[in-house]
């Protein structure tokens, strides 16, 4: 019995069939190690930096625009750090519906590109109802 060892070449000659999830687990296993990542940051940057954060309804609404943002990514703010590792993990699930469909049509498997268009359609119906506030 000849058993060939996985080498880090081998997804290359893989059937493309097998290749089709390797962008999806990338994709996922990326998003969850930057989100973790950005996630010890801010808890080590709080922790050499205490300082005491309100979460009113009226600081949150200050801290949710671009500018305010990006001046907080600039000075490693901990909440805004935190902010943005919140949302690249939550973003991470769309990028897989996105890397999903992709690879779904490079293999002309249309019936699941169908399928994972209409997941990515219904979290877009989800996000723009949530955000036109209706609930």
């Amino acid at each position: 019995m000849n058993k060939t060892v996985p080498t880090e070449n081998s997804e290359q000659h893989a059937p493309a069939e097998a290749n089709v999830y390797v962008g999806v687990y990338r994709v996922l296993l990326g998003g969850m190690l930057a989100s973790t990542i950005l996630f010890l940051v801010a808890i080590v940057r709080a922790l050499l930096r205490p300082e005491f954060v309100p979460l009113t309804t009226e600081w949150i609404k200050q801290h949710y625009h671009w500018d305010v943002i990006l001046r907080g990514l600039m000075s490693f703010d901990p909440p805004t750090i935190m902010l943005a590792a919140t949302a690249l993990l939550i973003l991470t699930p769309v990028a897989r519906v996105l890397v999903s469909i992709y690879a779904f049509v490079v293999d002309r498997d249309w019936k699941f590109v169908a399928v994972t268009s209409i997941v990515l359609l219904v979290m877009i119906a989800t996000v723009s109802l949530g955000l036109a506030g209706l609930k």
